[in-house]
């Protein structure tokens, strides 16, 4: 048997608002992942987390595969630089449909391609952000966030070298404080039990 007394009657609305608020809270984040989850990255960090990225030129119309959803596009590409990974001649790029696809490629256009490797073919994620818009900006900006960081190399600072005394003072004084420890451990008082 359950007893409630006045205040359980106030505690047992409010836990269960607290409650719904919790699993209101714990919702919302996958709403607002879904909403961010398709943007693409920026052109650098793109190039970061993409196993080859490079510019090509569609060599033909590709081809639709209508069987899954959402829809799949192949493409053949002529490499024409290729700024990271092995994608080099011509290779084969798939693009996908839907929110988050990069969908549809226009042949004879020149993309800046950020894939990853998928068995013999390139897989274009729509989150990379695969790109027709100021390829050669962008793949400035690719070149300079791929670079590895310049290293300079000087002469070491060196100052005037240090007095003998002043190096060896702080050893001395150690010495010092020993004996006269010793010194200090033989003249004291011994008493006998």
């Amino acid at each position: 048997m359950i007893w409630f007394d006045g205040r359980m009657r106030r505690t047992v609305p409010g836990l269960f608002a607290v409650l719904l608020g919790t699993l209101a809270l714990v919702g919302a984040p996958a709403t607002s992942y879904a909403a961010t989850a398709c943007t693409p990255l920026a052109p650098t960090a793109a190039a970061q987390e993409a196993d080859a990225v490079f510019t090509g030129v569609l060599a033909g119309a590709g081809q639709t595969d209508d069987s899954v959803k959402p829809k799949r596009f192949t493409y053949p590409v002529t490499v024409q630089t290729s700024l990271k990974g092995s994608a080099t001649g011509r290779v084969t790029v798939i693009t996908r449909g839907g929110s988050c696809g990069i969908g549809r490629l226009q042949p004879g256009t020149q993309y800046l391609f950020f894939v990853n490797a998928h068995g013999q073919a390139w897989l274009a994620p729509g989150t990379l952000g695969t790109t027709s818009q100021n390829v050669p900006a962008t793949e400035q900006q690719v070149v300079a966030a791929l670079a590895p960081p310049t290293v300079t190399f000087g002469e070491p600072k060196v100052g005037a070298p240090e007095s003998l005394r002043r190096i060896a003072a702080p050893g001395v004084a150690l010495v010092l404080i020993g004996l006269l420890g010793l010194l200090f451990v033989r003249r004291s008082p011994r008493t006998h039990v």
